[in-house]
């Protein structure tokens, strides 16, 4: 049967009230436990690629599944905010997590929350040992400024039912209690990263690919910063900075570089390709880009006239969008790809 998809971007053209509105704040609470809580009997896991592994197995009551967790930084220099995109871009995640099958959002509540569904790719082809896995929820971002003088961002997903979202026969609805990122950032310091993530598979998994998934699944962190080292920053609109206007739709596609199999000389190289459509509001904001594009961007106008309803303005690593009073409240769009 056909993959489930995306909602019409229709749907993103207003906010929508919460039907569970604890739910994002207790995962965000349980996050920062599992973060913050010396007393939990973290077990190690070994190291890999730089990031330490570590589970947890509670005993009342007892869990389907090991909680894991991973620690590891990332190279000086990179901020917290050119790191966050290429963790919730979906298409990112296609290419860092290979157990990831699709995903994307399917309402908004505001700038940094939305309603997801992801799929999570099943074990074996001809004969099924492991059914695809899939998840609804909420999915959003947290900034927080501690007296410890560290700057936290925490990104995190975690399941709801909603009944507009049934199961879909082929999967088996999962549960994730949270799958957080914390990114760690302090003056001087490379940005410290931290994957936690309590699940429950629901149905019948084998315990060794239990116990596979979750010495696996906080190498993700390794696997982001490779992302950026081969292939460099992703175009994005700072998750936290103050925003003019509402949020529609923002999303990335990527072309992986072609590279000649006999030579191994890059053809072409990696193309991003960002979507931004929001309503108008009268103020400015950054579309930021990878400094080592030396060329800048090319920006194609979808929605909205440049200079009657905003301005643009590029420089080194972003394009300022400056929208005008007769750009307020109309459609916008843009989508901005190396030039």
């Amino acid at each position: 049967m056909p993959d489930p998809q995306p909602p019409s971007k229709e749907v993103f053209d207003e906010y929508s009230s919460i039907p569970h509105p604890d739910a994002f704040p207790e995962a965000l609470k349980l996050l920062k436990k599992f973060l913050t809580d010396t007393t939990i009997p973290w077990q190690s896991n070994g190291t890999k690629n730089d990031i330490e592994l570590y589970f947890y197995s509670p005993e009342d009551p007892p869990l389907p599944a090991p909680i894991c967790r991973g620690v590891g930084t990332f190279p000086e220099g990179l901020t917290a905010e050119q790191i966050l995109p290429v963790m919730h871009q979906i298409a990112c995640r296609k290419i860092w997590d290979e157990r990831f099958k699709l995903g994307f959002p399917t309402l908004r509540y505001s700038r940094k929350l939305v309603r997801f569904y992801a799929v999570q790719k099943g074990v074996g082809e001809w004969v099924v040992i492991v059914s695809p896995r899939d998840f609804t929820g909420y999915s959003g971002h947290v900034k927080e400024v501690g007296e410890d003088g560290v700057t936290r961002y925490f990104y995190l997903q975690t399941s709801s039912d909603f009944d507009d979202l049934p199961p879909v026969d082929g999967f088996v609805r999962g549960w994730s209690s949270v799958a957080g990122w914390v990114l760690e950032e302090k003056p001087g310091e490379p940005v410290k990263c931290s994957y936690i993530v309590q699940f429950d598979p629901k149905g019948s998994i084998p315990s060794a690919i239990i116990s596979q998934v979750i010495k696996e699944t906080p190498l993700c962190i390794y696997k982001v910063r490779n992302f950026i080292e081969q292939r460099g920053l992703v175009p994005h609109v700072r998750m936290h900075d103050e925003f003019p206007g509402q949020l529609r739709q923002e999303y990335l596609t990527i072309e992986d570089a072609v590279v000649n199999p006999e030579t191994g000389e890059t053809l072409t190289e990696t193309g991003f390709q960002f979507t931004f459509s929001w309503f108008g509001a009268v103020g400015s904001f950054d579309i930021n880009f990878d400094e080592k594009w030396e060329n800048g961007v090319k920006i194609d106008i979808e929605e909205g006239k440049v200079d009657e309803d905003f301005e643009l303005k590029s420089s080194k690593d972003r394009v300022t969008v400056t929208v005008k009073e007769a750009g307020k409240d109309k459609k916008l769009k843009l989508v901005v790809s190396k030039a």
